[in-house]
């Protein structure tokens, strides 16, 4: 297991929002924050303020100079989104900028416009706004020493961390994060790799189109500008099959896929307050038509969740990985706004996906033209880059796709992946004396061993309960271990592995019909039609 890191904050400079912000912090990174006044003890690192509490940061400085520290102005008043304000910041292309930030100048709201640093002559500017630096570092005897004059921010009453962690806003808390990654060696750590999707909800294989989405003219530009599309089609809409369709969707595998957006896709359909037999017999319908989609169409379809119009309550999500399904992808604000009152949503937005009640949950944001600082937020926090949106967005094409694709693609080595297999590559590693550790972010992943490696440990990340995973050689062989087990690999295994989360699946002997109820049909046929309608009449 990770060591955690013990970081010291002047007791003087003690509030409940510091309290709240750094515990959320601490649930993402192997870091404990210690307000404390006891000088002689030893930190990781320090965390002092600027303007007040003077004396006693440099008290605090003085007591243990080859400490890192971080200098931040103060923390923010609450304020609300309309007394934001918006800045435009350049980041110099400078090594101790992290990725994917380097080099680059964007806007983003604040609490506090920053005020001009005077950057000494042994500190290097990392990001500047009109006014001059704002966040600089230096180095002394091998030791970094970072200032910022930004605030940071304060969660707002009945907010989560998202609310200011996001593409919006995010500045205020990037020198914190970073530095606390430098601390606790967080880079050490390979991946999760660069991976992205776009995604549509909705669409079938009913036609070679779906309302303004042409499949044909999203394959060949996918192929092109290099990208994948992942539609999220119903499950009730089995009940037919155009071949082409199915045909055109097997021959462009590589940048076309589907995924599950719920079962009969009727009002709040993931929300509900089910009786238990009720919640597994639609998932387990769920999951019988996708099966006839897939033996049907020849088309795999990837055991992921999408929520309909991102609804879906944690019990849902708790049978989720049950009944077949590896995870959910749903955004932050969805599944805040639906799980109103859980403890769990206050630390949303931090890790690369959410693990609540042992159901991975990937993050996915609204396909737009402005979604730049979302996408650089989504790479720098390792979380899959997944924009998603309905047949309208590509009213006047796929030009939308084409261009944040070139932006995605312009961040380095990118993954264009199906929701599965985005979903098996989240995990991060790192190796040390020939043991591969791993901190798995999905239930279902595919291992790459790296060179050396002839041992396998798995640590538990945030949010999991203990368990037991399962190991698939590829010579057939299979071992179980626990968390923390070092399990011993066969000699020259060079080659993927199978590592999944071993859960009690119950039996389940008993058919399950997938005809479906005439109301719930008759909906979604109505709303088919009003969509190939729009599309048909411009609109």
């Amino acid at each position: 297991m990770s060591p955690i890191h013990h970081i010291c904050i002047p007791s003087g400079a003690f509030s409940s929002a510091l309290l709240e912000l750094c515990q959320h912090l601490g649930n993402g990174l192997p870091a404990k924050f210690d307000f404390s006044s006891d000088y002689s003890e030893t930190f990781a690192g320090k965390l002092l303020f600027k303007g007040s509490n003077k004396g006693e940061s440099d008290a605090l400085l003085c007591a243990q100079p080859g400490i890192t520290t971080l200098t931040v102005s103060s923390v923010a008043t609450n304020a609300s989104s309309e007394e934001l304000s918006t800045i435009v910041v350049k980041f110099a292309d400078d090594p101790e900028v992290p990725f994917p930030f380097r080099g680059r100048s964007l806007s983003a709201k604040v609490a506090a416009i920053p005020r001009r640093l005077d950057a000494a002559h042994d500190e290097k500017v990392l990001a500047e706004t009109h006014e001059g630096p704002i966040w600089v570092m230096s180095l002394r005897n091998d030791v970094k020493h970072y200032r910022t004059s930004m605030v940071l921010p304060v969660i707002p009453d009945g907010g989560i961390l998202r609310d200011v962690l996001q593409g919006d806003r995010f500045l205020e808390l990037l020198p914190l994060i970073h530095w606390l990654r430098g601390i606790c060696n967080d880079a050490r750590y390979e991946g999760p790799a660069l991976r992205a999707c776009f995604m549509f909800d909705d669409p079938n294989l009913h036609w070679t189109s779906y309302g303004h989405v042409d499949f044909r003219e999203v394959a060949l530009g996918a192929a092109k500008e290099n990208y994948h599309v992942s539609f999220a089609t119903v499950p009730l809409d089995n009940w037919f099959t155009h071949q082409p369709t199915a045909k055109l969707f097997r021959e462009h595998a590589r940048h076309m896929s589907l995924l599950v957006h719920g079962n009969n896709h009727t009002h709040q359909e993931l929300v509900r307050n089910y009786a238990p037999a009720e919640s597994i017999l639609l998932l387990r319908q769920a999951i019988r038509r996708i099966e006839k989609l897939e033996r049907v169409a020849g088309v795999e379809v990837s055991r992921v969740m999408a929520a309909p119009h991102g609804a879906c309550s944690e019990n849902m999500l708790e049978q989720l990985p049950k009944w077949g399904f590896e995870s959910a992808t749903i955004s932050h604000g969805s599944l805040r706004a639906h799980n109103k009152g859980k403890v769990w949503t206050r630390s949303l937005g931090f890790a690369p996906s959410e693990w609540i009640h042992d159901c991975p949950v990937l993050p996915r944001w609204r396909l737009a033209a402005g979604a730049q600082n979302t996408i650089l937020l989504a790479a720098y926090l390792h979380q899959a880059i997944i924009l998603v949106g309905h047949h309208g967005d590509l009213k006047e094409g796929i030009g939308l796709m084409d261009q944040l694709a070139g932006f995605i693609n312009g961040l380095g080595p990118v993954q264009w992946l199906n929701m599965a297999d985005l979903s098996r590559a989240n995990y991060r590693s790192w190796t040390e004396g020939g043991i591969m550790r791993l901190q798995p972010f999905g239930r279902r992943l595919l291992i790459k061993i790296h060179e050396g490696v002839t041992q396998l440990a798995v640590e538990a990340a945030g949010g999991q309960s203990p368990g037991k995973w399962r190991v698939s050689n590829p010579d057939g062989s299979v071992i179980q271990s626990g968390d923390g087990d070092v399990i011993c690999l066969p000699p020259g295994i060079r080659e993927q592995l199978v590592w999944e989360k071993v859960s009690d699946i119950p039996s389940a002997a008993d058919e399950i019909s997938t005809r479906p109820a005439l109301g719930a049909l008759a909906r979604r046929l109505a709303t088919e039609c009003r969509d190939r309608i729009k599309a048909s009449v411009g609109q």
